[in-house]
């Protein structure tokens, strides 16, 4: 049977609670992929690290500029977008 080596990487022990399920999924996935898992959590969190934060900053203020302004439409518009039948092709 072949011995799998990894190169050593400073790594540290993390205790946590998980939801059962996700930990069950992750078991599950853990066994499909054949990967420890550690691995699978460290790839999620490199992943959510990686997220630029900066894009969701950016996100929230359009959505406050947008919603903060009234839509400059006229009675007649509203009145078209209203009664538009949502289900007709």
């Amino acid at each position: 049977m072949p011995i799998r080596m990894k190169l050593k990487e400073k790594k540290e022990k993390v205790g946590t609670i998980l939801d059962s399920d996700l930990l069950r999924k992750i078991k599950e996935r853990s066994a499909r992929e054949g990967r420890t898992i550690s691995d699978i959590i460290q790839d999620a969190l490199l992943k959510y690290n990686d997220t630029d934060s900066t894009k969701s900053e950016l996100r929230k203020s359009a959505v406050t500029r947008f919603c903060s302004k009234p839509f400059n439409l006229n009675m007649r518009e509203m009145n078209e977008l209203l009664n538009e039948d949502i289900y007709e092709l």
